[in-house]
């Protein structure tokens, strides 16, 4: 981005003859979202389109080129490269490589190009692949013109869940470049491997968030632990500062939410986009020396023009995003920061947040409920979310932590994607842990507890704790 500062084995193969779209209801949309900036090329040249796309991206990449990565030696002649248990591949529609998570897409253009003859094998046959499964390795296609987007596994994951991590790269994508401007790309083709270059690390990351973020898991953004008031507080400042083209304000810490405004009758920002925001955020260390002005797409909101974003940190762990729809209002955000910032100062709210920050994390002995190993809470109104950090244990061996998120992205992908109706209630066992599920139109609770514990107590604790959440507004936005 670029930024100012003023497998031999039993094969099963899964196709579907729909193909999965973003379902964006724009029909709410005032005319704020007419003032998205939409490049144009006149008459189609290529080098306009490359050059505008470019100034978009981090300038490192476009100065000295694509920046050396972790494990950018290995390829399909290092025995390295097959020990890892989880690959991803970006390639285009005719088998051009774009980017795989370990090694050098180009020194794996050979093995990319397989990938996309699999696609096109069955795309021939007007169809569409989904996922090969191939003994203990599983293999999850998603075709997003001109992109294919492909996930080798060996972790035991249900399809649905990497299929989601596919959809949440894809939209990393298009918040650099847009859909419309990908097609155009290809179109001309040109190498939109020169364009991504310096997004690497933020493909990076996000890989690395999609398989360890609860919050992503459960499609929603986790709140910080803050006193009621204290939020209502901020949350009034950032609603009385704006200007005509100020959308949304954002408070975070992290990749947790403090508050939020939105200033238009437009739709919300969906959890996804909140996600790519803040991946760029947390990958990015400049931005905490300075302010920042960087054009985004966020693809739920509209997938073919920029939002632009005012980046600022008031404090060490707290950073206020502006977002507005007009390239120029860079002095009005910065004058918003300014006033947030002195209000928050006036009303002394400034050591309570950043205490609140210090202390952000909780364990499951503040919740008194007890035999609760961990639990994870959403609030399906919102898509707000809140869970503890992990506690014995889970805290002690990295592997039981792994173990642990595996194991609810299999519940969840159970509950949520029976052929039947979703699952109100949920009950799992194990010689390791005892999980139960609640899901209704309001929230979804999945608890875990130590599986020595009886039914009957699991069940009294597990309506304890949820009344304790129901009851505990500092923990979750309300």
């Amino acid at each position: 981005m670029s930024e100012t500062t003023k497998t031999t084995t039993t094969t099963t193969t899964t196709t579907t003859n729909s193909s999965d779209n973003y379902n964006n209801n724009n029909s709410e949309i005032d005319n704020s979202t007419d003032n998205l900036e939409q490049p144009t090329v006149e008459g189609g040249d290529i080098e306009d389109l490359s050059n505008y796309i470019l100034s978009k991206i981090d300038e490192s990449s476009t100065a000295t080129g694509r920046p050396a990565r972790k494990y950018s030696e290995q390829d399909t002649s290092t025995p390295e490269w097959f020990e890892h248990k989880k690959h991803f591949f970006i390639l285009s529609f005719s088998g051009k490589p774009i980017y795989s998570r370990y090694g050098d897409e180009v020194a794996l253009n050979t093995f990319m190009a397989s990938l996309s003859a699999m696609s096109s094998f069955v795309e021939s046959s007007n169809d569409e692949l989904r996922y090969i499964t191939a003994g203990k390795y599983q293999f999850v296609f998603i075709q997003k013109n001109p992109l294919n987007l492909v996930c080798i596994a060996n972790t035991g994951e249900p399809y649905q869940m990497i299929k989601q991590q596919l959809e949440y790269i894809h939209a990393l994508i298009i918040s650099v470049l847009t859909q419309s401007n990908i097609k155009a790309v290809f179109e001309a083709k040109y190498d939109l491997r020169d364009l991504l270059g310096g997004t690497d690390k933020y493909l990076d990351n996000f890989i690395h968030q999609t398989n360890s973020d609860f919050s992503i898991l459960l499609n929603s953004v986790n709140c910080l632990r803050l006193n009621n008031n204290i939020r209502n507080s901020i949350t009034n400042i950032l609603s009385n500062r704006k200007c005509d083209s100020l959308l949304f304000s954002y408070l975070i810490s992290g990749n947790k939410l403090i508050s939020t405004v939105k200033h238009k009758k437009t739709p919300s920002l969906k959890s996804q986009d909140i996600h790519i925001v803040m991946n760029y955020v947390l990958s990015t260390s400049s931005f905490r020396e300075s302010e920042s002005w960087i054009p985004i797409c966020l693809p739920n909101y509209n997938d073919s023009g920029f939002l632009h974003l005012y980046i600022c940190y008031l404090y060490s762990d707290v950073c206020l995003l502006l977002f507005s729809n007009q390239a120029e209002s860079f002095y009005q955000m910065n004058e918003i920061k300014t006033l947030v910032s002195k209000d928050m100062e006036q009303e002394s709210l400034v050591d309570e947040l950043n205490r609140a920050v210090a202390l952000h994390d909780y364990t499951t002995a503040f919740t008194e409920v007890p035999n609760l190993l961990h639990f994870l809470y959403k609030n399906r109104s919102s898509n707000y979310s809140t869970y503890p950090v992990f506690s014995p244990p889970y805290s002690i061996h990295k592997k039981e932590k792994k173990r642990l998120f595996r194991l609810y992205q299999h519940i969840i992908n159970h509950v949520n994607n029976s052929s039947n109706k979703p699952h109100k209630y949920y009950y799992h066992t194990s010689a390791t842990e005892t999980i139960i599920v609640a899901i209704s139109n309001h929230h979804e609770l999945y608890a875990t507890f130590s599986p020595l514990e009886n039914k009957k107590n699991v069940f009294e604790s597990f309506t304890f704790l949820l009344q304790w959440i129901t009851k505990d507004n500092s923990i979750i936005i309300q």
